[in-house]
């Protein structure tokens, strides 16, 4: 009986991000493993009493068992010490962002713990800032089963989707004056660092590192970390702006925020929905025959919407990144977006030139290679394989 693995997942209410819609695609990527999983749903009004309550029942039980959570939301503790260390509770964070963004959370994790991250670079952060726990293992985003009823090339109404905020209003030169302070010698690390991560896959974390040293800058870590999240913030903003301005010759639906202030010239071709449920999302991709994803700070990883538009059927145009280039060199329903913003019609041109007949036959190749590749019943091996050595000895 006790070779059971029992598992809390406490899940972030979130209609909006997919992280609720991941973690409960996780839970049952472990009940298929027999993994006894109760979830626990998190909110802004959350009920305390019965987390506590199902914290307790994980913890009195006599075998293997771990708490799940993402983004290192879930660090309690009593009397000045992690409960999960106090009570033997091995803990798993799915880390769905860069670790530069959880700095504060990192601080109060538990020493048994374990952090997921999805980039294979994060590593380095990680260990640059020290963090607590047992170490981090590659966990990369990924996305459910695919879908059993999928539209052919022709039957999808909509030609291009691009999902997420931009989050910056400023213009490359403002960008500059703003991040640097006025600090000369920052703003050309920064301006540097810019034109470095718009034509290479190499880290944000990396890139930043290198440019303050060719500028002789021993700066502090966290000023460093400062750089790489402004520096990242306008990667995106930019890249998002440039992109819905310069697809001219096909239907674009675009779902997202756009920040006061920020200038983008979106043609009439373009149909902009503004901030969308996550699930709506996915009914989005169902009907698109391209998904374009717009996520430059993954350089040795993937975002979800690469994955969960997989899974709908759609061919996928994302950012250059390491971590897919096999799935791209062997034309598996994923390509890479030119570097160039003002090149995309032309890239969109040779995904469609291709044809509906060509492109149906490359979805049902694609789909059986992303089915045993890329779903989270791959990832949940690999996540209950770690958990099993670091904290089991298995």
């Amino acid at each position: 009986m006790l070779k059971t693995i029992r598992c809390l997942s406490n899940n972030n209410y979130a209609p909006f991000a997919s992280v609720e819609t991941m973690q409960i695609d996780i839970s049952a990527a472990m009940r298929a493993r027999d993994v006894l999983v109760t979830e626990h749903l998190h909110s802004e009004f959350p009920n305390p009493a019965l987390f506590k309550g199902q914290l307790s029942d994980l913890a009195l039980f006599k075998g293997r068992k771990f708490l799940l959570d993402t983004n290192l939301s879930q660090n309690h503790s009593a009397s000045g010490q992690s409960i999960y260390d106090a009570w033997s509770l091995p803990r798993f964070s799915f880390l769905t962002d860069s670790p530069l963004r959880k700095l504060s959370e990192l601080k109060q994790f538990p020493n048994l713990g374990l952090i997921g991250v999805v980039d294979d670079d994060f590593h380095e952060i990680l260990t640059a800032f020290e963090a607590l726990g047992q170490g981090s293992v590659f966990f990369p985003h990924a996305g459910p089963a695919p879908l059993q009823d999928q539209p052919g090339w022709e039957e999808r109404i909509i030609d291009v989707l691009i999902v997420g905020n931009v989050s910056s209003p400023h213009t490359t030169a403002s960008w500059l004056k703003a991040a640097s302070g006025g600090e000369a010698v920052i703003k050309g690390v920064l301006e540097k660092a810019l034109e470095r991560c718009r034509s290479g896959t190499e880290s944000l974390w990396a890139v930043i590192g290198s440019e303050c040293e060719a500028a002789g800058l021993d700066l502090p870590r966290e000023r460093r970390a400062g750089m790489v999240l402004e520096l990242e913030t306008q990667l995106i903003a930019g890249r998002r702006r440039d992109l819905l301005a310069s697809i001219i010759h096909k239907n674009v639906h675009y779902c997202g925020e756009v920040q006061a202030g920020a200038d983008i010239k979106m043609g009439e071709n373009v149909t902009v929905h503004g901030r969308v449920p996550f699930l709506d999302i996915l009914d989005f991709m169902r009907a698109a025959k391209v998904v374009i994803d717009v996520s430059p700070s993954f350089r040795n990883g993937a975002h979800e919407r690469v994955f969960y538009g997989q899974s709908r059927g759609a061919y996928i145009l994302t950012e250059p990144s390491r971590f897919l280039e096999t799935e791209v060199a062997h034309d598996m329903g994923i390509g890479f977006m030119p570097f160039d913003s003002a090149q995309i019609d032309t890239a969109l041109s040779a995904v469609f030139d291709r044809g509906a007949d060509e492109m149906d036959t490359l979805r049902h190749r694609a789909l059986p290679h992303y089915a045993t590749t890329h779903t989270w019943s791959q990832r949940v091996d690999t996540m209950l394989d770690s958990i099993g050595k670091t904290f089991w000895g298995e």
